[in-house]
């Protein structure tokens, strides 16, 4: 296509109405990269579409393509977040604001079958090799636990078993 062809932009400089076969190429190419919420996928189209009336004709159609499921997007999610250290708090949260419904969350969170405990000592370990000198040196650590989203308890037992190890 020619710089001047381009789909969005006519010679008035006003965006041309683009239709939902464009629309779906588009989704498609996002998808193909990685995946995408339906809350996710929907701003992303409208950013680049506007309020487009075949947004929804479009999310649907890749839907029964199989090309976007909450589900599998809300499971793929959780394990990378395992993978990066992350605690379930924060993941909850990031879910939540990329749109994923409270079930889904809960699912996904359920189906992990994660250590919390564990996966929050070998964070806290990787980061800090030996236990808190003093109670200023504590509440850094607890606090770097809190922010990659373990809760107190969960921090707390991590905290004890590096006194335990040292």
């Amino acid at each position: 296509m020619w710089p001047s062809q381009s789909p969005r932009k006519s010679k008035g400089g006003d965006p041309t109405p683009a239709d939902a076969a464009q629309g779906r190429q588009h989704a498609v190419s996002l998808l193909a990269r990685r995946d995408h919420s339906r809350h996710e996928l929907r701003a992303k189209l409208t950013r680049k579409f506007g309020a487009a009336p075949w947004l929804d004709e479009v999310l649907a159609w890749c839907e029964e393509q199989g090309f976007l499921d909450d589900r599998r997007f809300a499971g793929f999610f959780v394990r990378s977040r395992i993978e990066r250290g992350q605690g379930p708090l924060r993941i909850r949260a990031e879910l939540q604001q990329k749109g994923v419904g409270e079930a889904l969350v809960t699912e996904a969170l359920g189906e992990a079958e994660c250590d919390w405990f564990a996966l929050a000592s070998e964070v806290l370990g990787r980061r800090f090799r030996h236990p808190p000198a003093d109670q200023k040196e504590k509440a850094k650590q607890l606090r770097f636990l809190q922010g990659r989203g373990f809760d107190a308890e969960q921090s707390f037992h991590a905290l004890d078993q590096q006194r335990e190890q040292d």
